[in-house]
């Protein structure tokens, strides 16, 4: 299965979810944002999502909540899909 940010990604984020992350800077409807290459905040590629990623995945983001595992995995998949947008 193929995975994209615009129909993976983006609907397991609520609207309370982005628009608490926006006054932080984190975009997480922008795909290009969320997509991006760039080496950012210590990783070596995609900082930006992978920075989302790792926040899911310790339980810090969203605040209301951690994320249960099938949503995480879908992720990670999309990772390791290569970031599609």
């Amino acid at each position: 299965m193929s995975t994209s940010f615009a129909t993976t990604i983006l609907p397991l984020f609520r609207e309370q979810d982005i628009n608490c992350m926006a006054s932080h800077g984190v975009q997480l409807s922008n795909g290009d944002w969320m997509c991006d290459p760039s080496a950012r905040f210590g990783f070596p590629d995609h900082g930006n999502a992978r920075r989302v990623f790792s926040a899911l995945s310790r339980g810090v983001m969203p605040p209301d909540g951690q994320w249960p595992p099938d949503p995480l995995a879908t992720f990670q998949q999309w990772m390791n899909d290569g970031f599609n947008s």
